[in-house]
């Protein structure tokens, strides 16, 4: 089990913590994979000890997307094979969460941001702070979305309001994003963790065999078409990230955000 990521059983509730707090919890390729990892491990551990899975972040951020020090790390060059493996290695973390038998519960306070946003959308619930905000900021890089945001956010709020987020780049404050539907509550921070626990409640007072099943019957009819998503959307990345517009954002961003700032 990797440091940047916190993985906690609370009776029927299993919580997994990013744990990144001084980089906003942004994934790196070993947090991304360790997180798909533990997904499969608990999802696994049988019929009864795991009902609910919660996803949340250190710090009083969730995720503020990938760590563009690694795009960085991989020079001006980036080789093909290079950044297929790290896209796969994110990609796995949405999947992760989408084949997850249990439901996924996303806790979002703070930054949700590119890729951070993404894994969000991929939660079967999300419950923010009055504090949380959310933006795609891809196209601000010079980026397209890679984690299934134009299948998963268009779902939720709309076409219209899905290529106003992903194509205008605002931010949107839990209030917002709740009125559009793609938070199911909010709540204050100090209260964030009792929500949780309402939730999960009301899900295990059922019968572990019928939420299971009925996600099941909701969801999966979904995968295969998030799984083409992402297969299309991966190679509009790859494309992108090889382009000198985004070489050259991204090198303003890394000049211009402190060492404790990260975006997209």
């Amino acid at each position: 089990m990797s440091e940047e990521l916190g993985s906690r059983p609370e009776g029927a509730i299993h919580w997994l913590t990013l744990n990144r707090p001084a980089r906003r919890n942004a994934l790196t390729r070993g947090l991304a994979r360790a997180l798909s990892c533990e997904i499969d491990r608990v999802a696994g551990l049988g019929q009864v000890e795991v009902e609910v899975v919660v996803l949340a972040g250190a710090g009083g951020h969730f995720c503020a997307g990938l760590d563009l020090h690694w795009l960085r790390s991989l020079g001006a060059e980036p080789t093909l094979f290079d950044l297929q493996r790290g896209l796969a290695d994110f990609q796995s973390a949405v999947l992760a969460v989408a084949r997850c038998p249990v439901p996924v519960i996303a806790a979002v306070e703070g930054t949700a941001a590119g890729f951070g946003l993404d894994l969000a959308l991929a939660c079967d619930f999300r419950i923010a702070a009055a504090d949380a905000t959310f933006t795609s900021a891809f196209a601000r890089m010079g980026l397209v979305p890679d984690g299934g945001s134009s299948y998963t956010l268009p779902r939720l709020v709309g076409a219209g309001h899905a290529l106003r987020i992903l194509l205008a780049g605002e931010t949107l404050d839990a209030a917002r994003a709740h009125a559009l539907g793609m938070v199911d509550e909010v709540v204050q921070s100090s209260g964030l963790e009792d929500a949780i626990h309402r939730l999960t409640a009301a899900l295990s007072a059922n019968a572990a065999s019928s939420v299971r099943t009925i996600k099941q019957l909701l969801r999966g009819p979904e995968l295969a078409s998030l799984e083409a998503a992402l297969a299309a959307e991966g190679a509009a990345q790859l494309r992108a990230l090889r382009e000198p517009e985004f070489r050259r954002r991204l090198e303003a961003f890394v000049t211009r955000v402190s060492p404790s700032g990260t975006k997209a």
